[in-house]
């Protein structure tokens, strides 16, 4: 063969080995050579600000690829025009690096199912976030302060214990505790309509009052057919300048103070505290949890009865009474039923025997 032939061919030869090169290249970074064992998924975080040297070096570590330095090159060159975006990502152990990329670049994050049942105070919502890695008790704290997220409603509030709304909210890790509070707000709103609050005007009642009124309800009965009733006493009683000695606000002065023992004793009920009904006539200064919303319907369309008093019955409802004389007997009722029905119990439990 002539040396222009060669020559010619050159071209040609260096052309297919850059082709194989590719190739290789190409194979390497979308069958990555990991750790041996069966494909496991993997939640990763990358917080604002991770380089993108860290990334790959970061999802190599992992098992998610192969060389983070091959990745990173062939990013810059194929995708160097899509930003990789910040957050917590699930990926398969090992995956191809397209569709690392292709993830991280639209912000296929991970999402978390947060669900707030009803009658939880603000820090027992707060951390059912901060459970799942979410924000910080501190900023958390500072959007509870924030009474500008919820305008006309919580005037005259500290904070915006109440209107943090029972519901499932889909969140993720960047999310951040205003936004969060700020959707929790959004949803009290939604529920608490127009009507629900001309209804709380016709009693009389605030926004704030209504959802301070509903949150001792919700506190009071698990059974929604009850939480009317309820309503209706308090309400009997604050038209009678009645004290509402509910024993929620005083479990709750205690929790805010952090005094809380886990059992609320006789002694408690004399706890200096702006919350303690016990002490102080009307309604305590604002929410001691947040309702639900059968709550806050119970709350404002109340039963009206006579009734002024209740206690827990035996069947995990109430009996109501009228008089404070029929109020003491439904509570020596109440304990004897208890009490009978301990001692069945106690009867019905084998006495263990030794051989």
């Amino acid at each position: 063969m002539s040396a222009g032939k060669r020559l010619l061919r050159l071209p040609l030869l260096l052309a297919l080995l850059a082709l194989a090169i590719a190739a290789w290249f190409i194979n390497r970074l979308e069958r990555p050579r990991v750790a041996p064992g069966p494909p496991q998924e993997v939640v990763l975080y990358f917080p604002p600000g991770t380089s993108t040297a860290a990334i790959f070096h970061r999802l190599a570590a992992e098992g998610v690829i192969g060389s983070p330095r091959f990745a990173e090159i062939y990013y810059r060159v194929r995708w160097g025009a899509t930003p990789l975006q910040a957050g917590e990502y699930r990926f398969q152990r090992p995956m191809g690096i397209d569709g690392v990329i292709e993830r991280m670049g639209r912000g296929d994050v991970v999402q978390h199912k947060v669900v707030v049942p009803e009658g939880l105070t603000a820090e027992e919502t707060f951390r059912l976030f901060l459970d799942q890695g979410i924000s910080t008790p501190e900023a958390f704290r500072a959007a509870l302060a924030d009474t500008s997220l919820a305008p006309g409603l919580a005037t005259g509030a500290s904070d915006l214990e109440g209107f943090l709304f029972p519901e499932t909210y889909r969140v993720t890790r960047s999310t951040s505790a205003r936004k969060i509070v700020e959707r929790m707000v959004g949803q009290f709103r939604l529920h608490f309509t127009p009507e629900l609050r001309e209804r709380a005007r016709a009693l009389g009642l605030t926004p704030r009052q209504a959802v301070t009124l509903a949150s001792i309800v919700e506190k009071e009965t698990a059974l929604k057919r009850e939480a009317p009733v309820v309503a209706g006493v308090y309400l009997n009683r604050l038209d009678r300048g009645m004290r509402l000695q509910a024993d929620p606000t005083v479990t709750y002065a205690l929790k805010r103070d952090g005094n809380w023992s886990g059992t609320l004793r006789r002694s408690d009920y004399t706890y200096e505290s702006a919350f303690n009904t016990y002490l102080y006539e009307g309604l305590p200064p604002g929410p001691i949890c947040n309702p639900g919303l059968p709550a806050l319907t119970a709350a404002v369309t109340p039963t009206r009865t006579a009734f002024l008093y209740f206690v827990a019955d035996s069947n995990g409802g109430h009996t109501f009474s009228r008089t404070f004389e029929q109020h003491l007997q439904a509570i020596a009722s109440s304990r004897r039923l208890r009490a009978e029905a301990n001692a069945a119990v106690s009867e019905e439990t084998p006495v263990p025997t030794t051989n």
